[in-house]
């Protein structure tokens, strides 16, 4: 008697052909996009970073938005509507009665900066302690230079072309993000949609965030700093208050940005009032890390500081003041979906 097991054994099929070669198209299928998008990353990471701001331009739209078609019981439509209405007439009402003004003042600090900076320098070479620790220190190279005006205007130009740019894709994104979504995850199989559209909804949801905690954090600052150096009587207090608000933005780098030409305008009323500013920034900064951002940000994302300076440092190195820029809140979105869609898969108990 015949064995049938080897005569089994070599017609088993435990998978029939037809559905091996759909499951290795569905593997390409998911793989290929990927690995375009990998290919951008190399060869136009500088265009996918305009994208990205541009994204955040959208979220920060359809956050306010939503907001207000909560709040009046209307559709998210014309509440997106009314909500950009409202940013127009703001931006109006600054540029009628508050630009001038603070162009004036940032002239004054352009003008008044290298002299500054240039009594900084004698204030440490008077002191030889201070000269030892900062004899590497190039002061003079941080003050803004009147050369190459044409470059400064080139530069210029480039800025307003990528910030209208980012402008364009933020309020398409804001107005249809659906259609987005939809168009990216159709270029996966079908299978994997479901996976895609939800990397999308975590990505979102870190983004309105993130950026919820940083536009609070960026306002109180900016006011607190306004009030302090306008009790210290430190000059052009307001663009200075400004600048101290937007370079918040940029976590642990921005602040110490903004405290060198405040330092430096402190310095020009006396020794004293410089001491002064480093103690109002200071006290700004304890407020704003362990009070402010803790109480912001209870439901929002929390990094770990030591994680968003080194992930500062490497984007800054390859990609320039936009990728230090955009750093943190690109780290908030990868965090997350790490935590949701690849920790659970490695490990299933933290699902």
């Amino acid at each position: 008697m015949s064995d049938p097991g080897p005569h089994r054994a070599d017609h088993a099929d435990p998978k029939p052909a037809g559905l091996r070669a759909r499951a290795s198209r569905e593997r390409v299928a998911f793989w290929l996009p990927i690995a375009i998008f990998a290919l951008l990353v190399l060869i136009a990471p500088d265009i996918l970073l305009l994208v990205f701001a541009g994204l955040l331009v959208a979220v920060f739209l359809r956050m306010g938005g939503n907001a207000i078609a909560r709040r009046l019981h209307i559709r998210e439509g014309w509440g997106l509507a009314l909500y950009s209405i409202i940013l127009v007439c703001l931006a109006v009402l600054f540029f009628l009665y508050a630009a001038q003004g603070l162009s004036d003042q940032l002239d004054q600090l352009t003008t008044a900066l290298p002299k500054a900076m240039k009594q900084v320098q004698d204030f440490i070479d008077s002191h030889g302690w201070l000269h030892s620790i900062t004899r590497s220190i190039d002061l003079g190279s941080i003050a803004p230079s009147s050369k190459g005006a044409a470059t400064t205007v080139m530069m210029s130009i480039g800025v307003i072309g990528n910030a209208m740019l980012i402008l364009f894709i933020g309020v398409y994104g804001a107005v249809e993000p659906q259609l987005y979504r939809r168009g990216i995850a159709a270029l996966f199989p079908s299978s994997k949609r479901d996976w895609v559209v939800a990397s999308f909804a975590t990505g979102w949801a870190a983004l309105s965030g993130w950026l919820f905690a940083q536009l609070i954090s960026m306002t109180v600052i900016g006011l607190l700093t306004f009030v302090g150096l306008w009790l210290l009587n430190v000059p052009l207090a307001a663009i200075l208050a400004i600048l101290a608000g937007l370079l918040t933005f940029i976590p642990n780098i921005g602040p110490v940005l903004s405290a060198i030409p405040a330092l430096a305008m402190g310095l020009t009323v006396s020794p004293m009032t410089m001491l002064w500013v480093v103690v109002l920034y200071l006290t700004v900064q304890a407020l704003e890390s362990n009070l402010i951002t803790p109480q912001i940000q209870e439901k929002a994302m929390s990094l770990p500081p030591a994680l968003i300076i080194a992930f500062q440092l490497l984007m800054g190195s390859f990609f320039g003041l936009l990728g230090l820029a955009l750093a943190t809140p690109l780290l908030a979105v990868l965090m997350m979906m790490t935590r949701r869609h690849y920790l659970p898969l490695v490990r299933p108990e933290t699902a």
